[in-house]
């Protein structure tokens, strides 16, 4: 493998397979037992157990069509997969060879979870949300224009022939975008992302004896501590992600750090072994449920989804409290009007 990787890369091309899968067999393949994997349904509230090849799949999920020829990344992702299969099962049969990957195997890792985060049905449900929000403040700021340029006659002629308009028309596209188009696209930045994580610090370990893992239909799962600087959004680099490598094994990437001073960032970041306690766990499996889209993989208890929001919700709560009385900081924009001190949106 080539690693003089390169940005935009090309991952399109005619593709046989119908049945593409989001979350990859090879990783699900840790979480199943005797050639079963168990799948709880949130919204369904139910549970059964199948092989990994019925789970996490759609049908032309990465196909796209392009001058009249359809086109998929499944084959540019399976060659991720090829790639980072022996790291992971390297680090799931040693958590110590994190310390000693080379160059190579870490790109193979790091190019495969970016994909991870990429590829799912979560980053597709993310994404449309924001173009509804994008839509919305449009069509809202095009209205107002209209009704302060004419009067009120006018601008409701103008209005009705505007407001219904399709959404691509809004957005000065000749057609609707393609489900994959966006997927696709983030697919071919997938090596800028990899250095990012590649450039953060890395720790693996071991669960206790008492607790299991489990992963999702959104694997990379992520969180953004709530004691922030304002203006640090949801930037790919300000999440730390924690990533279920089998029942027993996580991977936790931290958030990259901020370059300090002269000092420029390293692109290769801290590398720990160090095991995890029964509550790192626990929050860990709190942050999976919670980027769950639907589906829950794995043996044991899970957490359900009111339980991982409202206790996510009161630990930040409680860290903004804390840095807000006692050390002085206070992470909202200082445009907000809010009130000063406790009380106030968090």
């Amino acid at each position: 493998m080539d690693n003089s990787k390169f940005w935009n890369e090309p991952n399109l091309s005619p593709t046989q397979g119908k049945r593409q899968h989001y979350v990859p067999k090879l990783f699900l393949r840790a979480f199943s037992v005797d050639d079963k994997i168990r799948v709880v349904d949130l919204n369904e509230g139910k549970e059964y157990r199948t092989s990994t090849a019925n789970v996490a799949v759609e049908s032309h999920f990465y196909n796209e069509n392009i001058a009249d020829i359809q086109l998929s990344a499944e084959d540019w992702l399976s060659q991720l997969e090829g790639y980072a299969t022996p790291v992971i099962e390297k680090l799931l049969n040693d958590p110590n060879s994190i310390m000693s990957l080379s160059v190579e195997e870490e790109f193979s890792i790091t190019r495969f979870l970016v994909a991870l985060r990429f590829r799912t049905p979560a980053f597709r449900d993310n994404n449309d949300t924001m173009i509804t929000s994008m839509l919305q403040k449009i069509k809202n700021m095009a209205k107002e224009q209209i009704y302060h340029q004419h009067g009120k006659k006018e601008a409701d002629s103008i209005w009705k022939q505007m407001e219904n308009k399709p959404d691509h028309w809004w957005f000065n596209e000749a057609e609707p975008q393609q489900p994959a188009t966006t997927t696709n696209f983030m697919l071919g930045e997938v090596q800028g992302f990899a250095n990012l994580l590649r450039a953060a610090p890395w720790r693996i370990g071991i669960a206790p004896d008492s607790i299991r893992l489990y992963t999702s239909d959104n694997p990379v799962a992520a969180y953004l501590r709530p004691v922030r600087p304002w203006w640090e959004g949801a930037a790919f680099a300000s999440f730390t992600y924690f990533v279920p490598l089998s029942p027993k094994v996580l991977l936790k990437i931290e958030r990259r750090p901020d370059q300090k001073g002269k000092n420029e960032l390293q692109p290769r970041g801290e590398r720990r072994r160090n095991d995890f306690s029964e509550w790192e766990i626990s929050f860990a499996r709190h942050i999976v449920t919670q980027d769950t889209i639907r589906y829950l993989y794995g043996e044991g208890p899970i957490i359900p989804r009111d339980c991982a929001t409202s206790y996510l919700e009161r630990i930040g709560k409680a860290q903004l409290e804390f840095a807000i009385r006692y050390l002085g900081f206070d992470p909202r924009p200082p445009w907000d009007n809010f009130p000063r001190g406790l009380k106030g949106s968090f």
